[in-house]
This record gives C-alpha cells, sequence and structure tokens, in this order.
C-alpha cells in the first residue's frame, strides 16, 4: 500500500469525488487516508514529474497565530534533509486549510508493525538507532517534533525508519489521547495546551510544560519500549491514569534478552528529571551505536551488527526508485558478484572542529583508488558507494545495492599535525567484523598510512596478489598540497560555478606548493575549462580554455603512467582544438591505464563516439559504465542524451529521470530533458522542466523554445533577447538551437558560426541534435563541418 503516513479511521485508497483545490501543480489522483485533523491524498506533482502525497488539514480549526506557526515550522521543515526524516516538497493553505505536498512512502507504520508483536532486539536496535539520528538532525536545526508516537514513525518496504509530521505538532495541537478523553486539570496548566499523546509524553509535557529535545529522548525511550516489549512502557486503563504513571511510575524490566547497556540506554531516556536524560539526540545515537554486535541470524538487525558513522548532510537518494528506473533503462539487474569485491563508504569526520569532512572524503577515495589495482578484487565505483554517506543503511542491504561481499568504513580525526584513522572490514552477508584497526600517526606519514590500511585489507580478504597496491603514483611529499588537492576535488563535484571557481584555487594552491604533483594538474586543467566556460567575456573564455589545456599537457608531462592527465587533456582539447583523433587517443590511454573506470568511459561516449554519431557504441558504453556505477549521476544524464539523439526518447526521460533523482540541482540534465519533450510536440512539460535547471543559460535557451511552441511568440522572444543580450558572447550554441527550431536558417548558421569562434562545448553535439537536422541539407552546414574536422558522413 502507498502512503505518507496512517490515519485513524483507515480508509481504502479510493478516487477523489470532491478533490480539495490546492496550487495547479498538483493533480489529485486518489484518497488514501483521513482522520479528524484532515485527509490525506496521492497526487502528481506537474512540474516535477513525480508522485506525491499531499496531508490536507481539516479547515475551520486553525485561527490566524496558529496558521502563522505551521507556515514558519513547516518552512523548516522544508529545510531538513535526513533519510530518517520525511522529505517535506512544499507547503501552503487553501481556503484557511494548511496542506503539506511531501515524498510519496510505501510501507507501513510502526504502529501496524507493533500489531503483530513486539520486535527483535536486531530489529528494535536498528529502528532505534535510525530514529536518534533523524532526531539529532532536526534537533540540530532547533525543531523539536512534540509528538513522538508509533504512528508517526514509517517504515519503508527497504527498512528505512521515517519521522513524519514534523513542524506540524503546534498546529494540530490539542493533545490526542489514545482512548478519545482529555486530560482534564490540573494535568492541563497556564503554560500551554498539552502537545502530545499521552502514552509517549514526558513529564513535563504531561504537566503542560515547555518541551524541549530531551522532551523528544523521552518519548524515543517510550517507543524503543514498546517495540523490546509490545506493550507501553506507562500503559494504564485510562489517560488520566497513564498520565499519572508517567509522573510516578517505573516502567516495568525489559526481558532478559535485551542487552544490559540497551537496557541500560532505555532507562536513561525515561528518567523523570530531564537533566538525568541523555542532552541530546546526537549523543543517544553514539550511545546506540557503541552498543556491541548482537548475535543472531535476524537480517534485519545488520543495523545493530556494525558502527554507525554520522556524517552531516549527504545526497538523499531514492534508491528503490532508482533502481527501478535502472531495471528499466538497462534491461537487466546485475547478478550479485562471484569474484571479491568491496565498496569504501566515506570515512566519518570526527575532528573537534568537524571541518575535514574533504579530508575524511578524500581518504576514503584514495583506498578506494588503491583496492582498485588489486588483481582480482573489483571495487564499488565512488559514485555509487559515497552514495550512501550520512545514511543508515545496513550492511547487508548496501552489499545486495553495490553487489559487493565486504564493506570498508571508518573515522578520521585530524587535529593539528596528528591524525588517527580507524578502519573496519565488515561482511556484508552477515554483518560481522572481519578486521578493525586503529591508527595514530603524523600527518606526514598519511601515504604510507593509506598503503598499509589498504594492504591490511587485502590480507583481511585472503587474496592472492600479483603485487601489492601502493600510494606512489599520487607523487607528492607536501601533506598541504595534498591537503589542497582534496579541497580542489570537494569543491568540483559540487557542480556549480562557484564550486569550479574555488576548486581552481585551491588546485593553484596545490600545484604551487608542489609543482610535480601530476594529478593536482589534471584537475586545473578540467576546474579552469569550466571556470573559462562561465567567463563574462570572449577574450576571458578563450585565454581560461588555453590554459586548461597547458594545465593538461603538464599533468601528462610529469606522470605519463597515471590516467588524470589523459581524461583531463582528451576533455578540453576538443571544445578547444577540435581534435578528435587526439582526444580519442587520449581516453583510450586513459582506459588503458584504469580498464573500465566509469568516469572516463563518460568522457570517451559523449566525446570520442557520440559527436562522430557513433551512438549505439556510445549508448553500450554508458550502459557498462552505469552497471559499474549504478549511483553516478552524471552517467544517466549522458545516457540520457545519447539515447534521446538516438531517437529513443521514452528511455531517454527515463535516465534523465533516474540522474535527477539521484542529484536534483543539476545544469545540462533539466534542459536536455525539455528537448525530449519539445520534439515530442510536448511543450507545456519542456518548459516546465527546462526551468529546473540551475543554469540561466538553459532556462533562458528552454522557454524561448517551448514558448515559441506554445505560439506565445512575445514570450519566447523576450527569453531569447536576454539569453542573446546576458549570454551571446558563451552560449551562441543554445542561440543557434533557438533558430533552427523556429526555421530561421540565416540566423541560425550565423550563430552556429560565433559558436565556433568562441569555442563552445555544445558544438560537440552539431551531427545528431535532432533541432539541427533541418540544416543538414544547406551547403554552410558541410562548411562548418570541415572547420570543425568532422566528417560530413
Amino acid at each position: 500500500m502507498s502512503k505518507a503516513e496512517e490515519m485513524a479511521p483507515p480508509v481504502p485508497a479510493r478516487d477523489v469525488a470532491d478533490p480539495p483545490r490546492v496550487d495547479e501543480r498538483y493533480r489529485i489522483e486518489k484518497e488514501i487516508g483521513r482522520g479528524g485533523m484532515g485527509r490525506v491524498f496521492v497526487a502528481h506533482d506537474r512540474k516535477l514529474g513525480r508522485d506525491v502525497a499531499i496531508k490536507v488539514l481539516a479547515s475551520g480549526l486553525h485561527g490566524e497565530e496558529a496558521l502563522r506557526r505551521f507556515e514558519q515550522e513547516a518552512r523548516a521543515t522544508c529545510a531538513l534533509n535526513h533519510a530518517n526524516i520525511l522529505d517535506v516538497h512544499d507547503i501552503g493553505t487553501n481556503e484557511g486549510s494548511p496542506y503539506i505536498v511531501s515524498e510519496l512512502l510505501h510501507g507501513i507504520t510502526l504502529r501496524e508493525r507493533l500489531r503483530k508483536g513486539p520486535l527483535s532486539v536486531q530489529e528494535a536496535s536498528g529502528y532505534a538507532l535510525q530514529l536518534a539520528q533523524g532526531l539529532s538532525a532536526a534537533h540540530e536545526k532547533g525543531i523539536v517534533h512534540r509528538d513522538l508516537k508509533p504512528e508517526n514513525l514509517f517504515i519503508t518496504e527497504e527498512g528505512r525508519l521515517k519521522i513524519l509530521d514534523f513542524g506540524i505538532a503546534k498546529l494540530v495541537a490539542p493533545m490526542t489521547l489514545g482512548t478519545g478523553e482529555t486530560l482534564p486539570s490540573p494535568l492541563r496548566t497556564e503554560e500551554g495546551a498539552i502537545l502530545g499523546t499521552v502514552g509517549y509524553m514526558s513529564p513535563e509535557q504531561v504537566r503542560g510544560q515547555s518541551a524541549d529535545q530531551r522532551s523528544d529522548v523521552f518519548s524515543f525511550g517510550t517507543i524503543v519500549y514498546e517495540m523490546l516489549s509490545g506493550r507501553g512502557a506507562f500503559e494504564r486503563d485510562t489517560a488520566v491514569e497513564t498520565g499519572s504513571a508517567i509522573l510516578n511510575d517505573d516502567p516495568p524490566p525489559l526481558h532478559g534478552g535485551v542487552p544490559p547497556e540497551f537496557q541500560r540506554i532505555v532507562r536513561r531516556c525515561l528518567e523523570k528529571d530531564p537533566e538525568k536524560r541523555y542532552p541530546t539526540a546526537h549523543e543517544l545515537a553514539l550511545a546506540l551505536a557503541r552498543l556491541s554486535p548482537v548475535a543472531g541470524g535476524d537480517r534485519a538487525g545488520g543495523q545493530s551488527r556494525r558502527v554507525r558513522l554520522f556524517i552531516g548532510g549527504g545526497l538523499l537518494v531514492a534508491l528503490g526508485f532508482a533502481a527501478m528506473i535502472g531495471r528499466a533503462v538497462l534491461r537487466r539487474t546485475p547478478e550479485p558478484a562471484l569474484t571479491p569485491s568491496i565498496a569504501v563508504l566515506p570515512f566519518a569526520d570526527l575532528s573537534p572542529q568537524k571541518d575535514q569532512e574533504y579530508f575524511s572524503d578524500g581518504l576514503s577515495e584514495e583506498l578506494l583508488n588503491l583496492l582498485a589495482k588489486t588483481p582480482g578484487l573489483r571495487v564499488a565505483a565512488r559514485t555509487s558507494a559515497f552514495a550512501f554517506k550520512g545514511k543508515n543503511e545496513d550492511t547487508g542491504a548496501i552489499g545486495q545495492k553495490l553487489h559487493v561481499a565486504s564493506i570498508l568504513e571508518g573515522s578520521v580525526r585530524k587535529a593539528g599535525d596528528r591524525i588517527r584513522i580507524t578502519a573496519q572490514l565488515v561482511s556484508a552477508s552477515d554483518g560481522y567484523h572481519l578486521w578493525s584497526e586503529t591508527y595514530d600517526r603524523k600527518l606526514t606519514d598519511v601515504f604510507a598510512l593509506q598503503d598499509e590500511i589498504a594492504q591490511a585489507v587485502v590480507g583481511a580478504l585472503k587474496l592472492r596478489l600479483l603485487h601489492a597496491p601502493t600510494s606512489k603514483d599520487r607523487r607528492t611529499a607536501n601533506t598541504e598540497a595534498y591537503n589542497q588537492y582534496l579541497l580542489g576535488k570537494q569543491f568540483f563535484r559540487r557542480n556549480n560555478v562557484d564550486g569550479f571557481r574555488r576548486a581552481q584555487q585551491a588546485y593553484e594552491k596545490a600545484v604551487e606548493l608542489d609543482p610535480g604533483y601530476a594529478p593536482a594538474w589534471a584537475g586545473l586543467a578540467l576546474a579552469t575549462f569550466w571556470v573559462a566556460d562561465s567567463s563574462e567575456s570572449a577574450a576571458a573564455l578563450a585565454a581560461g580554455q588555453e590554459r586548461a589545456v597547458e594545465a593538461a599537457d603538464k599533468a601528462i608531462a610529469l606522470g605519463r603512467d597515471l590516467p588524470d592527465g589523459y581524461l583531463a587533456r582528451g576533455f578540453v582539447r576538443i571544445p578547444i582544438r577540435w581534435d578528435w583523433e587526439g582526444s580519442r587517443a587520449d581516453m583510450e590511454q586513459a582506459l588503458a591505464l584504469r580498464p573500465g573506470d566509469p568516469d572516463t568511459m563518460v568522457e570517451y561516449a559523449t566525446m570520442a563516439l557520440r559527436p562522430l554519431n557513433r551512438l549505439q557504441e556510445a549508448i553500450a558504453a554508458l550502459r557498462k559504465a552505469a552497471e559499474s556505477d549504478p549511483l553516478n549521476p552524471r552517467i544517466w544524464s549522458a545516457l540520457g542524451n545519447s539515447l534521446a539523439m538516438n531517437g529513443q526518447r521514452v528511455p531517454a526521460r527515463e535516465a534523465f529521470n533516474r540522474s535527477l533523482e539521484i542529484s536534483p540541482d543539476q545544469s545540462f540534465t533539466p534542459y536536455n530533458m525539455a528537448l525530449t519533450f519539445l520534439v515530442d510536440g510536448q511543450a507545456a512539460d519542456a518548459l516546465a522542466t527546462s526551468q529546473r535547471s540551475t543554469n540561466e543559460v538553459f532556462r533562458l535557451a528552454g522557454a524561448a523554445l517551448a514558448q515559441h511552441a506554445l505560439s506565445r511568440e512575445r514570450e519566447a522572444q523576450q527569453a531569447l533577447d536576454q539569453l542573446i543580450a546576458r549570454w551571446g558572447h558563451a552560449a551562441a550554441y543554445q542561440i543557434a538551437q533557438n533558430y533552427a527550431w523556429r526555421g530561421e536558417q540565416d540566423r541560425a548558421f550565423e550563430w552556429l558560426e560565433r559558436a565556433v569562434k568562441q569555442r563552445d562545448g555544445g558544438l560537440v553535439n552539431v551531427k545528431v541534435d535532432p533541432l539541427l537536422r533541418k540544416l543538414h541539407g544547406d551547403p554552410r552546414y558541410a562548411a562548418l563541418l570541415k572547420k570543425m574536422n568532422l566528417p560530413l558522413d
């Protein structure tokens, strides 16, 4: 059953005869729940093309001040970005009725699960950890739930726990009681109405006092107690008696099968005095993570069998949906690997200032690269492994999704010139540790330490090696240069103009500190290219592109046995020099040095195959890359573009959607997806999709194309004029696309000529772009290809 939450009394999913009127963006499809405080519907988000849940709260129950508080808290909730908190997309009010738009979940509430009986210790510990982490993320943003209960906790089909109804507890206010009663005075005080559900309320809530995050900790304790025992911690016959028990009684002891340390955690959460509870949900989560592994074969208990890493932020991925799209595009699901295999998860930053995330991520990536050199060992790609950053996935689930047998995880604590690294190797099949170690070293020993950890992991996996992996190819003894290199990689992956600029600055510092550092020169080449691509003048663009080529050449000269420089030069030399053969040779050399590398395969497909109209080969290469790195948004975007250019627009949109599910904030992907709608005559969808781009060039270009298709010539011309005025020096190709789409061939060729002079990267698609096909019979088209060193056929 699909629903966002359980409401009482439940109703079967049904068509809606009287759908509420909310924003035109949402099309109400069916009702899936109703109760005293409102109704829940499945709806379709027309703008983003996805199904959502909409909860419409009952009208006429909320004053102006309550609505104002609701909006403030709900907007704060929208800012929460955590795997264990319901993702709230939008909020609003209509005719006095507030509504909330959220992700659509599939599964059951914890209350429904508890109706089947108590949970095993393994299940309870896993869900407790997820709940504590979700609370920690909310509390750090200053948001307190106030009404935690099994009805407000959802268990998805993938086994993830989600906290529901953040930010609306004050609005749906006076306390809801399991018995239908309302607590009489003196439990209702002048300080404010009681908020919460009586069996899960803290003593201070029962007294009507203000509730802070320690109140949520108490409610947490009541929920975990019930998960373990199958009954409420303070359950009595009436609400008044239950409230009295919360104030005065201790709950009965938990059964002997619950480990003593777990019992101590629950008891501390249930202390009457808030000062004696865990002061923060973060400390509670750390205590749960330190629980010793629990013996038993319950797969759901994998959460408690491994040490959890707490890393703020992270990319939220709808893995279940993404996997479905992936199967549709790839047409098959890879079988679990028979060869030894491993995923390196991002190490946690435990430094005092929490400012070394880039360093801990870099360490994880270096270990991944080292292990990838081990003969006979298959290593999950970086993008896919890092998609689990900051999440509570059980090791078994990670192993299944990445098709690996082992997981390497750990933590980094960096202070001054000292570094402490804790690493552990875990079996994905049963959650047991294969190896673990803690290292305390000087920062200058970091490369030797990486080698030591990699070789220890290989030894624990009991592989016979042809040679041991080493870190010599990094070729810098300067730890600060390495630090700047890691910063540059972190900034570059933000994939926006500010990130490219900051990456360029970091790489420049790295090569200044160590002029012989080849990987840093390769990073500098790519960052410089993308900074130049957003230059404010044509002269700055050309100068930046030349510097990019020089940096790539330098990287190769310093590291001829490294793939980094060849990949960088293979990328930049096409739009800058139109050197197709040279680029292909560079890409093939990079692949020879790092066979099967998905990042290199993407550039090879998009730069060496697709521009020459070798679309089937490009699609095959990109599908292979997606199998190797299924959570890499760039791969799915490139695959979508290649499919679209091959006339396969429906599977192209599936690939684009997959890319945007993984990484919503992109520039190129929404625009390229919009073009598939445009060609299929769905101009309104093209317009909406193009506006999802984070880049003004693509928003304006997409608007001009779609508005013309909608016969809104004034709006189309206005968007095109703005594009030319603001970005004519750097967006000649998108301007040419517009004129070609309009049928104005002279203007189209005029702007294509400008694109050649600007060395516009969009021209790599000139032979396969469906918007330009009407130009192919014109003699000027053949002349254009000749200038770009492209064959006519």
